[in-house]
């Protein structure tokens, strides 16, 4: 590696941008001279749209250069600068990579349309004009231009106070699927850029398209498109709709997860169990289950469903555990009922002990 990059990546840090430019051009080795202007012209983005377009065209390596453009747009799109994203969208020389550009930046323009409200955006106040939206046609569902304005008309999803993307079409005739396509083998390079478009519509809560991908896409990327979807709804609190869509998947351990806690905490420890049936990671199964022993729930056969230990000596063990690290809250906010507590606990984990070590003999 040059050392010249750390330089850069110094003068960048300290908002020495044209510092850091200068410098990168005078890079000998083009992989890293490359790598250097990547950061410069991302550098650039926030506050001179135009100066890191013209960074980004000095790249010389195709790919990389298509990447960074790419880059440049879901910035620019961000921060609702959508000329300039739509500008480095068509400097994509890859036709797949320009696309999927193109329908963020128009997913992103989506949103901004929806937050603004029903009178929507006129093309002047975006910054675009009818050419612009040729462009970036088909956009997504809900979203028509009109008389020079482009205008919301789909339900919308709300989270944290804040609009998302057009989730379902009022008013909208079911319609037959048509057949799925036949998917082939994607080439590495692509297939990176297709995760990191599946994280850009799960970041924009973009429901409908995660949806319409899941349906295409065999395990185990379906189960985490699914995730993603299951949790949008559950953090605009459609609990049912999220519980739906856990019941689709195969393997959804953080849905599972927020899924069970929910019902801890509406009381309801039978379905909770339930949902941490599809929990892999093992630490959120303990957590959950410190969780239900928390809120008084002792049953012993939902301890193990939740934990499915390899014997009854490690459930055991758990208990004991817990009901001394309670033991010692307890005293330190002098809680009587949480000292009661610890001790139906630990009187659970000696009982499942015992009957454990005689089985052994």
């Amino acid at each position: 590696m040059d050392e010249r990059l750390i330089e850069v990546k110094s003068l960048i840090n300290k908002g020495d941008l044209g510092a850091a430019l200068a410098l990168a051009g005078r890079i000998d080795d083009p992989y890293w001279r490359d790598y250097a202007l990547r950061w410069v012209a991302e550098a650039y983005a926030q506050e001179n749209p135009g100066k890191a377009l013209e960074v980004a065209g000095k790249i010389a390596t195709e790919s990389l250069r298509d990447e960074v453009f790419r880059d440049l747009s879901y910035i620019f799109s961000k921060n609702w600068m959508f000329k300039p994203a739509i500008e480095a969208s068509k400097k994509i020389r890859s036709e797949f990579v320009r696309k999927k550009a193109l329908k963020a930046v128009s997913a992103m323009l989506a949103r901004a349309i929806v937050e603004k409200g029903s009178a929507g955006m006129s093309l002047s106040e975006l910054g675009l004009d009818e050419g612009d939206i040729e462009v970036l046609k088909p956009l997504p569902p809900g979203i028509s231009l009109k008389n020079g304005k482009l205008m919301p008309g789909a339900e919308l999803l709300r989270m944290k106070g804040e609009f998302r993307n057009a989730v379902v079409s009022q008013n909208e005739v079911a319609k037959v699927a048509p057949p799925k396509p036949s998917v082939k083998p994607l080439e590495p390079q692509l297939g990176g850029y297709l995760v990191g478009y599946f994280k850009l519509i799960a970041d924009l809560a973009n429901a409908e398209e995660l949806q319409y991908w899941a349906s295409l896409v065999g395990e185990p990327l379906r189960s985490r498109l699914l995730e993603d979807l299951g949790l949008i709804y559950l953090k605009s609190g459609n609990f049912e709709k999220a519980a739906e869509i856990y019941e689709k998947a195969s393997r959804v351990s953080q849905l599972g997860f927020l899924l069970a806690l929910k019902c801890l905490e509406n009381g309801d420890a039978k379905r909770a169990v339930e949902f941490a049936e599809k929990i892999a990671d093992p630490v959120k199964r303990v957590v959950l289950l410190e969780e239900m022993l928390r809120r008084g729930f002792l049953d012993e056969e939902l301890a193990r469903k939740v934990l499915t230990p390899k014997s009854d000596y490690v459930l055991a063990r758990l208990l004991k555990f817990f009901a001394f690290e309670l033991l010692e809250e307890s005293k330190m906010r002098n809680d009587s009922e949480l000292r009661e507590l610890s001790k139906r606990i630990f009187d659970l984990g000696v009982k499942i002990q015992r009957e454990y070590e005689a089985r052994l003999f």
